[in-house]
């Protein structure tokens, strides 16, 4: 079996074992809206509603950016293990670099920053989550900058104190750039059983165990979280950006 194949398969695989458990996301959000496809074929490569563009193994594809400085590069899977590249490369010149730890076999979706030089990936984690990642081109190569999610996960942490503090990362996705490009609306979700995972429980889960999603704007540079910008997801499973207060910047 194929990467991209057995990634499909684990996925659907997990998503039974939750139902069997009775296990929902908090607030009935769907993971499908804030996850990218994991479909093996390439209906769903390209550019998505949301102004995305969409990277599946079996499809590679490239992508420029809106200045036409950068251009980002999916290689050819080769051989039996299906290797293969995600780099990043500036027009007109012989400058290439490989972007870190995203060449896994899972799909993941790039958002030009209109900030020159950063980008954003929502790269699949697996599981139906996926982990905004900010990165910034330098003279000297790739920048991924992590502060955002360090902060988000201590906010989460504040949000839903149910969430174990050790074996946990951040996860979420990206939603959308500062018209500045300084700064990421973003939204944190994880695991749906994260807060009992680690407790060996089984069954479905009490109402005091769930954890609540949440959107904020963070600095991407300092990782810092405006205050007035967190809002709790409502439950109707819509990310929509909000026009108010902080948000009429975006």
């Amino acid at each position: 079996m194929k990467r991209a194949e057995a990634t499909a398969v684990v996925t659907a695989t997990l998503i039974a074992i939750a139902v069997a458990l009775g296990i929902a996301m908090p607030g009935d959000v769907d993971p499908s809206v804030i996850a990218p496809s994991s479909d093996v074929g390439c209906a769903n490569s390209g550019r998505d509603s949301g102004g995305g563009i969409q990277f599946i193994l079996t499809c590679p594809q490239s992508s420029l950016s809106p200045d036409g400085q950068w251009r980002l590069v999916q290689t050819p899977a080769i051989g039996s293990e299906e290797s293969y590249d995600v780099l990043i490369e500036r027009t007109g010149s012989s400058r290439r670099f490989s972007i870190p730890g995203i060449n896994d076999g899972m799909p993941f979706v790039l958002y030009w920053s209109p900030r020159r030089d950063w980008f954003l990936i929502n790269h699949y984690a697996g599981s139906g989550l996926e982990r905004p990642r900010v990165f910034e081109m330098t003279s000297s190569g790739v920048v991924e900058h992590r502060r955002h999610l360090k902060a988000g996960l201590t906010k989460a942490h504040t949000i839903s104190p149910c969430l174990p503090v050790e074996k946990m990362e951040a996860t979420g996705s990206g939603l959308k750039w500062s018209r500045d490009g300084r700064r990421l609306a973003w939204v944190f979700t994880t695991r749906p059983d994260m807060c009992v995972f680690y407790g060996g429980m089984s069954g479905p889960i009490p109402p005091a165990k769930q954890w609540k999603p949440f959107m904020m704007i963070s600095d991407v540079r300092t990782g810092e979280i405006a205050e007035d910008s967190i809002r709790l997801l409502s439950g109707d499973g819509k990310l929509d950006v909000p026009t108010d207060g902080p948000y009429r910047d975006f």
